[in-house]
Protein backbone atom coordinates (compact mmCIF):
# COMPACT_ATOMS: atom_id res chain seq x y z
CA UNK A 1 0.00 0.00 0.00
CA UNK A 2 2.78 2.34 0.91
CA UNK A 3 4.47 1.59 -2.39
CA UNK A 4 1.22 2.33 -4.26
CA UNK A 5 0.77 5.64 -2.44
CA UNK A 6 4.37 6.55 -3.11
CA UNK A 7 3.98 5.73 -6.81
CA UNK A 8 0.81 7.82 -7.06
CA UNK A 9 2.47 10.74 -5.25
CA UNK A 10 5.43 10.57 -7.63
CA UNK A 11 3.09 10.66 -10.66
CA UNK A 12 1.28 13.73 -9.23
CA UNK A 13 4.63 15.49 -8.70
CA UNK A 14 5.75 14.69 -12.26
CA UNK A 15 2.49 15.89 -13.72
CA UNK A 16 2.71 19.04 -11.60
CA UNK A 17 6.21 19.69 -12.84
CA UNK A 18 5.15 19.16 -16.46
CA UNK A 19 2.21 21.51 -15.98
CA UNK A 20 4.43 24.04 -14.25
CA UNK A 21 6.97 23.86 -17.04
CA UNK A 22 4.22 24.37 -19.59
CA UNK A 23 2.92 27.36 -17.67
CA UNK A 24 6.41 28.71 -17.29
CA UNK A 25 7.01 28.47 -21.02
CA UNK A 26 3.77 30.34 -21.67
CA UNK A 27 4.70 33.02 -19.15
CA UNK A 28 8.17 33.39 -20.65
CA UNK A 29 6.64 33.73 -24.08
CA UNK A 30 4.33 36.40 -22.76
CA UNK A 31 7.26 38.19 -21.12
CA UNK A 32 9.16 38.22 -24.39
CA UNK A 33 6.11 39.67 -26.14
CA UNK A 34 5.75 42.26 -23.41
CA UNK A 35 9.41 43.18 -23.70
CA UNK A 36 9.07 43.61 -27.44
CA UNK A 37 6.00 45.74 -26.90
CA UNK A 38 7.82 47.84 -24.32
CA UNK A 39 10.75 48.35 -26.65
CA UNK A 40 8.43 49.39 -29.47
CA UNK A 41 5.85 51.48 -27.61
CA UNK A 42 6.60 52.23 -23.95
CA UNK A 43 9.13 55.04 -23.95
CA UNK A 44 8.72 55.98 -20.30
CA UNK A 45 11.91 56.26 -18.28
CA UNK A 46 12.11 53.95 -15.27
CA UNK A 47 12.99 56.84 -12.97
CA UNK A 48 12.03 60.48 -13.44
CA UNK A 49 14.58 62.26 -15.67
CA UNK A 50 15.09 66.02 -15.74
CA UNK A 51 16.55 67.69 -18.83
CA UNK A 52 17.63 71.22 -19.72
CA UNK A 53 16.49 72.74 -23.04
CA UNK A 54 18.07 75.96 -24.28
CA UNK A 55 16.24 78.17 -26.76
CA UNK A 56 16.68 81.62 -28.30
CA UNK A 57 13.81 84.00 -27.51
CA UNK A 58 12.62 86.99 -25.50
CA UNK A 59 9.42 88.17 -23.81
CA UNK A 60 8.68 84.93 -21.99
CA UNK A 61 7.58 86.22 -18.57
CA UNK A 62 5.03 83.40 -18.25
CA UNK A 63 7.52 80.68 -19.15
CA UNK A 64 7.17 78.84 -15.82
CA UNK A 65 3.44 78.36 -16.37
CA UNK A 66 4.05 77.12 -19.92
CA UNK A 67 6.82 74.74 -18.80
CA UNK A 68 4.48 73.33 -16.15
CA UNK A 69 1.93 72.54 -18.87
CA UNK A 70 4.62 70.96 -21.06
CA UNK A 71 5.86 68.79 -18.21
CA UNK A 72 2.37 67.46 -17.56
CA UNK A 73 2.60 65.88 -21.03
CA UNK A 74 6.24 64.78 -20.91
CA UNK A 75 5.81 63.16 -17.49
CA UNK A 76 2.78 61.20 -18.67
CA UNK A 77 4.34 60.03 -21.93
CA UNK A 78 8.03 59.75 -21.03
CA UNK A 79 8.45 60.22 -17.26
CA UNK A 80 10.67 63.19 -18.13
CA UNK A 81 10.56 66.82 -16.99
CA UNK A 82 12.21 69.70 -18.83
CA UNK A 83 13.39 73.15 -17.91
CA UNK A 84 13.75 75.75 -20.67
CA UNK A 85 16.33 78.53 -20.63
CA UNK A 86 15.57 81.39 -23.01
CA UNK A 87 18.54 83.42 -24.26
CA UNK A 88 18.23 86.74 -26.11
CA UNK A 89 19.17 86.83 -29.79
CA UNK A 90 22.27 88.97 -29.37
CA UNK A 91 23.75 86.72 -26.69
CA UNK A 92 22.71 83.32 -27.98
CA UNK A 93 25.80 82.24 -29.91
CA UNK A 94 28.21 83.36 -27.20
CA UNK A 95 26.29 81.81 -24.30
CA UNK A 96 25.56 78.50 -25.99
CA UNK A 97 29.21 78.24 -27.05
CA UNK A 98 30.18 78.59 -23.39
CA UNK A 99 27.57 76.03 -22.33
CA UNK A 100 28.71 73.49 -24.89
CA UNK A 101 32.34 74.04 -23.96
CA UNK A 102 31.65 73.47 -20.27
CA UNK A 103 29.15 70.66 -20.87
CA UNK A 104 26.90 72.16 -18.19
CA UNK A 105 23.38 73.56 -18.16
CA UNK A 106 22.20 72.09 -21.45
CA UNK A 107 21.00 68.73 -22.75
CA UNK A 108 19.13 69.80 -25.88
CA UNK A 109 19.52 72.96 -27.96
CA UNK A 110 19.38 74.37 -31.46
CA UNK A 111 22.87 75.00 -32.83
CA UNK A 112 22.44 78.40 -34.47
CA UNK A 113 24.83 80.42 -36.63
CA UNK A 114 27.78 78.24 -35.67
CA UNK A 115 28.85 75.69 -38.30
CA UNK A 116 27.49 72.29 -37.30
CA UNK A 117 30.75 70.65 -38.34
CA UNK A 118 32.64 72.89 -35.92
CA UNK A 119 30.74 71.86 -32.80
CA UNK A 120 30.66 68.24 -33.97
CA UNK A 121 34.41 68.11 -34.62
CA UNK A 122 35.04 69.81 -31.29
CA UNK A 123 33.20 66.98 -29.55
CA UNK A 124 30.63 69.40 -28.07
CA UNK A 125 27.60 67.52 -29.44
CA UNK A 126 27.05 63.81 -29.87
CA UNK A 127 26.31 61.66 -32.96
CA UNK A 128 22.60 60.94 -33.27
CA UNK A 129 22.31 58.18 -35.88
CA UNK A 130 21.89 55.25 -33.45
CA UNK A 131 19.59 57.26 -31.18
CA UNK A 132 17.44 58.22 -34.17
CA UNK A 133 17.19 54.58 -35.20
CA UNK A 134 16.04 53.60 -31.73
CA UNK A 135 13.96 56.53 -30.49
CA UNK A 136 13.55 58.99 -33.36
CA UNK A 137 11.86 57.17 -36.22
CA UNK A 138 8.75 59.37 -35.96
CA UNK A 139 11.01 62.41 -36.07
CA UNK A 140 12.70 61.14 -39.25
CA UNK A 141 9.33 60.73 -40.95
CA UNK A 142 8.23 64.19 -39.85
CA UNK A 143 11.28 66.07 -41.08
CA UNK A 144 12.07 63.87 -44.09
CA UNK A 145 15.21 61.77 -44.67
CA UNK A 146 16.44 64.17 -47.39
CA UNK A 147 16.51 67.14 -45.03
CA UNK A 148 17.83 64.95 -42.22
CA UNK A 149 20.93 64.26 -44.33
CA UNK A 150 21.87 67.94 -44.15
CA UNK A 151 22.81 67.34 -40.52
CA UNK A 152 25.46 64.79 -41.42
CA UNK A 153 29.08 65.42 -40.48
CA UNK A 154 31.32 62.59 -41.66
CA UNK A 155 29.62 59.27 -41.04
CA UNK A 156 27.01 60.44 -38.54
CA UNK A 157 24.02 62.72 -38.17
CA UNK A 158 24.79 65.39 -35.56
CA UNK A 159 21.99 67.90 -36.00
CA UNK A 160 18.32 67.86 -37.00
CA UNK A 161 16.97 70.79 -38.97
CA UNK A 162 13.67 72.41 -38.08
CA UNK A 163 10.32 72.42 -39.87
CA UNK A 164 10.50 75.90 -41.36
CA UNK A 165 11.48 77.87 -44.43
CA UNK A 166 14.48 75.87 -45.61
CA UNK A 167 15.19 78.32 -48.40
CA UNK A 168 15.60 82.09 -48.27
CA UNK A 169 14.72 85.16 -50.24
CA UNK A 170 16.19 88.55 -49.42
CA UNK A 171 14.67 91.97 -49.45
CA UNK A 172 13.55 94.91 -47.35
CA UNK A 173 10.91 95.28 -44.66
CA UNK A 174 9.30 98.67 -44.06
CA UNK A 175 6.51 100.49 -42.27
CA UNK A 176 3.34 100.40 -44.35
CA UNK A 177 2.05 103.75 -43.05
CA UNK A 178 5.09 105.62 -44.38
CA UNK A 179 5.21 103.63 -47.61
CA UNK A 180 1.55 104.46 -48.28
CA UNK A 181 2.00 108.09 -47.26
CA UNK A 182 4.61 108.63 -49.99
CA UNK A 183 3.12 106.25 -52.60
CA UNK A 184 6.05 103.84 -52.43
CA UNK A 185 5.16 100.87 -54.65
CA UNK A 186 6.85 98.34 -52.34
CA UNK A 187 5.40 95.29 -54.11
CA UNK A 188 7.28 96.21 -57.28
CA UNK A 189 10.65 97.17 -55.82
CA UNK A 190 12.93 94.53 -57.37
CA UNK A 191 16.35 96.22 -57.47
CA UNK A 192 18.63 98.13 -55.13
CA UNK A 193 18.32 101.16 -57.42
CA UNK A 194 14.53 101.19 -56.92
CA UNK A 195 14.96 100.71 -53.17
CA UNK A 196 17.45 103.56 -53.02
CA UNK A 197 14.95 105.88 -54.68
CA UNK A 198 12.31 104.97 -52.07
CA UNK A 199 14.76 105.50 -49.22
CA UNK A 200 15.73 108.93 -50.55
CA UNK A 201 12.04 109.87 -50.54
CA UNK A 202 11.75 108.94 -46.86
CA UNK A 203 14.98 110.75 -45.99
CA UNK A 204 13.88 113.92 -47.75
CA UNK A 205 10.39 114.05 -46.23
CA UNK A 206 10.98 112.48 -42.80
CA UNK A 207 14.29 113.89 -41.52
CA UNK A 208 13.77 112.43 -38.04
CA UNK A 209 13.25 108.90 -39.36
CA UNK A 210 16.21 106.58 -40.03
CA UNK A 211 15.61 105.02 -43.48
CA UNK A 212 17.72 101.87 -42.87
CA UNK A 213 18.60 100.23 -39.56
CA UNK A 214 20.94 97.23 -39.19
CA UNK A 215 19.64 94.66 -36.68
CA UNK A 216 22.30 94.16 -34.03
CA UNK A 217 24.83 96.01 -36.18
CA UNK A 218 24.54 93.64 -39.16
CA UNK A 219 23.07 95.18 -42.32
CA UNK A 220 23.07 92.23 -44.77
CA UNK A 221 24.28 88.69 -44.12
CA UNK A 222 23.95 87.30 -47.62
CA UNK A 223 22.89 88.53 -51.04
CA UNK A 224 22.72 85.50 -53.31
CA UNK A 225 25.87 83.50 -52.61
CA UNK A 226 26.30 80.04 -51.09
CA UNK A 227 28.50 80.35 -48.01
CA UNK A 228 29.33 76.62 -47.91
CA UNK A 229 28.84 76.59 -44.16
CA UNK A 230 30.43 79.90 -43.15
CA UNK A 231 27.36 82.11 -42.85
CA UNK A 232 29.04 84.64 -40.57
CA UNK A 233 32.43 84.83 -42.29
CA UNK A 234 32.00 83.79 -45.96
CA UNK A 235 35.44 82.19 -46.17
CA UNK A 236 35.16 80.76 -49.67
CA UNK A 237 31.76 80.95 -51.38
CA UNK A 238 29.88 80.02 -54.54
CA UNK A 239 28.52 83.10 -56.30
CA UNK A 240 25.27 83.44 -58.26
CA UNK A 241 23.12 81.17 -56.05
CA UNK A 242 25.74 78.41 -56.19
CA UNK A 243 25.02 77.60 -59.82
CA UNK A 244 28.69 76.77 -60.46
CA UNK A 245 30.96 74.71 -58.19
CA UNK A 246 33.82 77.22 -58.18
CA UNK A 247 34.87 78.41 -54.73
CA UNK A 248 35.94 82.06 -54.75
CA UNK A 249 37.03 84.75 -52.34
CA UNK A 250 33.87 86.84 -51.87
CA UNK A 251 35.87 89.81 -50.70
CA UNK A 252 37.79 90.00 -53.97
CA UNK A 253 34.73 89.90 -56.25
CA UNK A 254 33.38 92.90 -58.14
CA UNK A 255 29.97 92.01 -56.73
CA UNK A 256 31.15 92.62 -53.17
CA UNK A 257 32.99 95.80 -54.09
CA UNK A 258 29.93 97.21 -55.85
CA UNK A 259 27.65 96.33 -52.94
CA UNK A 260 29.76 97.88 -50.18
CA UNK A 261 30.45 100.92 -52.37
CA UNK A 262 26.70 101.47 -52.65
CA UNK A 263 26.30 101.06 -48.88
CA UNK A 264 29.06 103.60 -48.30
CA UNK A 265 27.19 106.06 -50.52
CA UNK A 266 23.97 105.39 -48.62
CA UNK A 267 25.73 105.96 -45.33
CA UNK A 268 27.21 109.26 -46.48
CA UNK A 269 23.80 110.36 -47.77
CA UNK A 270 22.14 109.67 -44.43
CA UNK A 271 20.18 106.59 -45.45
CA UNK A 272 21.82 104.22 -42.94
CA UNK A 273 21.85 104.67 -39.17
CA UNK A 274 24.92 106.49 -37.90
CA UNK A 275 27.41 104.33 -36.02
CA UNK A 276 25.40 101.43 -37.42
CA UNK A 277 27.80 98.68 -36.44
CA UNK A 278 27.25 99.45 -32.75
CA UNK A 279 23.45 99.19 -32.89
CA UNK A 280 22.19 96.57 -30.43
CA UNK A 281 18.49 96.73 -31.32
CA UNK A 282 16.58 94.60 -33.79
CA UNK A 283 14.78 96.27 -36.68
CA UNK A 284 11.27 95.70 -35.35
CA UNK A 285 12.01 97.40 -32.04
CA UNK A 286 13.09 100.61 -33.79
CA UNK A 287 10.14 100.48 -36.20
CA UNK A 288 7.80 100.11 -33.22
CA UNK A 289 9.49 103.05 -31.49
CA UNK A 290 8.79 105.22 -34.55
CA UNK A 291 12.43 106.08 -35.15
CA UNK A 292 13.05 103.98 -38.26
CA UNK A 293 11.51 103.18 -41.64
CA UNK A 294 12.88 99.71 -42.35
CA UNK A 295 15.77 97.30 -42.79
CA UNK A 296 17.04 94.40 -44.87
CA UNK A 297 15.52 91.02 -44.03
CA UNK A 298 15.64 87.31 -44.77
CA UNK A 299 12.18 86.75 -46.29
CA UNK A 300 9.79 83.81 -46.39
CA UNK A 301 6.04 83.32 -46.89
CA UNK A 302 4.14 85.32 -44.29
CA UNK A 303 7.15 87.30 -43.08
CA UNK A 304 5.13 90.53 -43.17
CA UNK A 305 2.35 88.94 -41.10
CA UNK A 306 4.90 87.60 -38.61
CA UNK A 307 6.60 90.95 -38.09
CA UNK A 308 3.30 92.84 -37.96
CA UNK A 309 2.14 90.44 -35.23
CA UNK A 310 5.37 90.67 -33.27
CA UNK A 311 5.57 94.45 -33.17
CA UNK A 312 1.98 95.62 -33.37
CA UNK A 313 2.23 97.67 -36.58
CA UNK A 314 1.71 97.00 -40.26
CA UNK A 315 4.89 95.79 -41.98
CA UNK A 316 5.24 95.26 -45.75
CA UNK A 317 8.14 93.82 -47.72
CA UNK A 318 9.94 94.13 -51.04
CA UNK A 319 11.58 90.96 -52.36
CA UNK A 320 14.79 91.70 -54.28
CA UNK A 321 16.71 88.40 -54.22
CA UNK A 322 14.44 85.44 -55.16
CA UNK A 323 14.26 82.28 -53.08
CA UNK A 324 17.19 79.88 -53.19
CA UNK A 325 18.38 77.05 -50.97
CA UNK A 326 21.77 75.91 -49.69
CA UNK A 327 23.00 73.40 -47.14
CA UNK A 328 23.75 76.33 -44.85
CA UNK A 329 20.08 77.30 -44.85
CA UNK A 330 19.06 73.85 -43.66
CA UNK A 331 21.93 73.70 -41.16
CA UNK A 332 21.42 77.25 -39.91
CA UNK A 333 19.33 75.89 -37.06
CA UNK A 334 19.79 72.25 -36.12
CA UNK A 335 18.72 70.65 -32.87
CA UNK A 336 21.44 68.67 -31.16
CA UNK A 337 22.24 66.87 -27.93
CA UNK A 338 25.08 68.20 -25.83
CA UNK A 339 28.05 65.99 -25.10
CA UNK A 340 27.50 66.96 -21.48
CA UNK A 341 24.06 65.33 -21.36
CA UNK A 342 23.97 62.45 -18.91
CA UNK A 343 20.73 61.10 -20.41
CA UNK A 344 21.10 61.19 -24.22
CA UNK A 345 18.43 58.49 -24.75
CA UNK A 346 15.92 60.53 -22.77
CA UNK A 347 16.97 63.63 -24.70
CA UNK A 348 16.22 61.90 -28.01
CA UNK A 349 12.82 60.81 -26.71
CA UNK A 350 12.00 64.44 -25.92
CA UNK A 351 13.26 65.60 -29.30
CA UNK A 352 11.08 63.00 -31.00
CA UNK A 353 8.09 64.40 -29.13
CA UNK A 354 9.01 68.00 -29.99
CA UNK A 355 8.97 67.14 -33.70
CA UNK A 356 5.77 65.09 -33.73
CA UNK A 357 3.36 66.15 -30.97
CA UNK A 358 1.17 69.18 -31.92
CA UNK A 359 0.18 69.82 -28.30
CA UNK A 360 3.82 70.14 -27.25
CA UNK A 361 4.60 72.26 -30.34
CA UNK A 362 1.75 74.69 -29.66
CA UNK A 363 2.71 75.10 -26.01
CA UNK A 364 6.37 75.74 -26.79
CA UNK A 365 5.70 78.26 -29.56
CA UNK A 366 2.42 79.94 -28.61
CA UNK A 367 1.94 79.35 -24.89
CA UNK A 368 -1.37 78.53 -23.22
CA UNK A 369 -4.69 78.68 -25.03
CA UNK A 370 -7.03 81.29 -23.58
CA UNK A 371 -4.21 83.20 -21.91
CA UNK A 372 -1.65 83.74 -24.67
CA UNK A 373 -3.77 82.99 -27.72
CA UNK A 374 -7.32 82.17 -28.78
CA UNK A 375 -8.62 80.09 -31.68
CA UNK A 376 -10.37 82.06 -34.42
CA UNK A 377 -10.64 79.52 -37.24
CA UNK A 378 -9.49 76.24 -38.72
CA UNK A 379 -6.15 75.58 -40.42
CA UNK A 380 -5.75 73.03 -43.19
CA UNK A 381 -3.29 70.90 -41.18
CA UNK A 382 -5.93 69.98 -38.60
CA UNK A 383 -4.87 72.68 -36.18
CA UNK A 384 -6.36 76.14 -35.60
CA UNK A 385 -5.93 79.68 -36.84
CA UNK A 386 -5.09 81.68 -33.72
CA UNK A 387 -4.67 85.28 -32.56
CA UNK A 388 -3.96 87.25 -29.41
CA UNK A 389 -6.76 87.41 -26.83
CA UNK A 390 -8.54 90.74 -26.63
CA UNK A 391 -6.33 93.40 -25.08
CA UNK A 392 -3.06 91.61 -25.79
CA UNK A 393 -0.48 92.08 -28.54
CA UNK A 394 3.23 91.44 -29.08
CA UNK A 395 4.18 94.21 -26.65
CA UNK A 396 2.25 93.10 -23.57
CA UNK A 397 1.77 89.33 -23.79
CA UNK A 398 3.52 87.17 -21.23
CA UNK A 399 4.58 84.68 -23.88
CA UNK A 400 5.26 86.33 -27.23
CA UNK A 401 5.29 83.76 -30.07
CA UNK A 402 8.54 84.82 -31.72
CA UNK A 403 11.11 82.37 -33.02
CA UNK A 404 8.65 79.68 -34.07
CA UNK A 405 10.98 78.81 -36.95
CA UNK A 406 13.65 77.84 -34.45
CA UNK A 407 11.50 75.35 -32.56
CA UNK A 408 11.69 71.80 -33.96
CA UNK A 409 8.53 71.60 -36.06
CA UNK A 410 6.13 74.53 -36.21
CA UNK A 411 4.45 73.05 -39.31
CA UNK A 412 2.32 70.64 -37.24
CA UNK A 413 1.08 73.46 -35.03
CA UNK A 414 -1.35 76.36 -35.26
CA UNK A 415 -1.37 79.05 -37.96
CA UNK A 416 -1.29 82.69 -36.88
CA UNK A 417 -4.19 84.86 -37.99
CA UNK A 418 -3.46 86.83 -41.16
CA UNK A 419 -1.79 83.88 -42.83
CA UNK A 420 -3.81 81.62 -45.12
CA UNK A 421 -5.27 78.43 -43.67
CA UNK A 422 -2.81 76.44 -45.79
CA UNK A 423 0.16 78.50 -44.66
CA UNK A 424 2.38 75.53 -43.82
CA UNK A 425 1.66 73.96 -47.18
CA UNK A 426 2.65 77.26 -48.83
CA UNK A 427 5.93 77.16 -46.91
CA UNK A 428 6.60 73.63 -48.15
CA UNK A 429 6.01 74.86 -51.70
CA UNK A 430 8.43 77.75 -51.05
CA UNK A 431 11.08 75.22 -50.01
CA UNK A 432 10.45 72.89 -52.91
CA UNK A 433 10.40 75.54 -55.65
CA UNK A 434 13.44 77.56 -54.53
CA UNK A 435 16.58 77.47 -56.68
CA UNK A 436 18.94 74.92 -55.15
CA UNK A 437 22.67 75.48 -54.99
CA UNK A 438 24.69 72.93 -56.93
CA UNK A 439 26.45 72.19 -53.63
CA UNK A 440 23.22 71.36 -51.80
CA UNK A 441 24.01 68.57 -49.35
CA UNK A 442 27.73 69.38 -49.07
CA UNK A 443 29.19 69.99 -45.60
CA UNK A 444 32.67 71.47 -45.27
CA UNK A 445 35.04 69.92 -42.71
CA UNK A 446 37.28 72.77 -41.57
CA UNK A 447 39.44 70.70 -39.21
CA UNK A 448 42.43 70.65 -41.57
CA UNK A 449 42.49 74.47 -41.81
CA UNK A 450 41.38 75.28 -38.29
CA UNK A 451 44.14 77.82 -37.63
CA UNK A 452 43.48 79.62 -40.91
CA UNK A 453 39.76 79.69 -40.15
CA UNK A 454 40.39 81.31 -36.78
CA UNK A 455 42.81 83.87 -38.20
CA UNK A 456 40.54 84.78 -41.12
CA UNK A 457 37.49 85.00 -38.87
CA UNK A 458 39.31 87.63 -36.80
CA UNK A 459 40.12 89.61 -39.94
CA UNK A 460 36.54 89.47 -41.19
CA UNK A 461 35.34 90.71 -37.80
CA UNK A 462 37.53 93.82 -38.21
CA UNK A 463 36.18 94.92 -41.58
CA UNK A 464 33.18 93.08 -43.04
CA UNK A 465 30.24 94.44 -41.01
CA UNK A 466 31.72 97.94 -41.03
CA UNK A 467 31.97 97.77 -44.83
CA UNK A 468 28.48 96.34 -45.23
CA UNK A 469 26.95 99.07 -43.06
CA UNK A 470 28.72 101.69 -45.16
CA UNK A 471 30.89 103.06 -42.36
CA UNK A 472 34.20 102.40 -44.13
CA UNK A 473 35.37 103.67 -47.51
CA UNK A 474 35.88 100.61 -49.75
CA UNK A 475 38.51 102.34 -51.88
CA UNK A 476 40.72 102.70 -48.83
CA UNK A 477 39.68 99.67 -46.76
CA UNK A 478 39.15 96.82 -49.24
CA UNK A 479 42.83 96.50 -50.28
CA UNK A 480 43.86 96.32 -46.61
CA UNK A 481 41.11 93.82 -45.85
CA UNK A 482 42.10 91.61 -48.77
CA UNK A 483 45.79 91.75 -47.89
CA UNK A 484 45.18 90.73 -44.27
CA UNK A 485 42.93 87.85 -45.38
CA UNK A 486 45.70 86.58 -47.66
CA UNK A 487 48.16 86.71 -44.78
CA UNK A 488 45.71 84.90 -42.52
CA UNK A 489 45.41 81.99 -44.98
CA UNK A 490 42.15 82.43 -46.87
CA UNK A 491 43.69 80.86 -49.98
CA UNK A 492 44.37 77.67 -47.99
CA UNK A 493 40.71 77.58 -46.90
CA UNK A 494 39.44 78.10 -50.44
CA UNK A 495 41.77 75.42 -51.78
CA UNK A 496 40.62 72.93 -49.15
CA UNK A 497 36.96 73.77 -49.71
CA UNK A 498 37.35 73.30 -53.43
CA UNK A 499 39.09 69.94 -52.98
CA UNK A 500 36.38 68.65 -50.63
CA UNK A 501 33.64 70.00 -52.87
CA UNK A 502 35.13 68.37 -55.97
CA UNK A 503 35.38 65.04 -54.14
CA UNK A 504 31.79 65.35 -52.95
CA UNK A 505 30.56 66.22 -56.45
CA UNK A 506 32.43 63.27 -57.94
CA UNK A 507 30.80 60.92 -55.44
CA UNK A 508 27.37 62.19 -56.44
CA UNK A 509 27.99 61.40 -60.10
Amino acid sequence: MKRLLASMLLMVMVLSLITACGSANKNNSGSEDNNKEAAAGDLREKDLVKLNIVMMSTNKDDKDEVIKAINKITREKLNIEVDITFIAYGNYVQQTTMMLSSGKGVDILPVYMTPLATVANNGQIIPLTKLLDKYGQDLVKAIGPDYLESGRVGDDIYGITTGRDLAKAYGFQMRKDLADKYDIDYANIKTLDQLEEALMTIHKNEPNIIPVVPPNGELVRNWGWDTLGDDMTNLGVLMNFGKELEVVNLYETEFYKDFVTRMNRWYKNGLIMKDAINNTEITGTLLKAGTAFGGFANLKPGFDVQESRNYGLDIVVSEIVPAYSTTSDVQMTTWAISNGSKKPEAAMKVLNLMYTDPEIVNLMIYGIEGKHYVKVGDASNGQAIIDYPEGLDGSNTGYRPNGGWMWPNQTIGHVWNGNPADYWEAQTKFNDTAVRSSAYGFTFDSSTVRNQMTACTNVVAKYHDALMTGMLNPEETLPIFQKELKAAGIDDIIKEKQAQLDKWAASKK
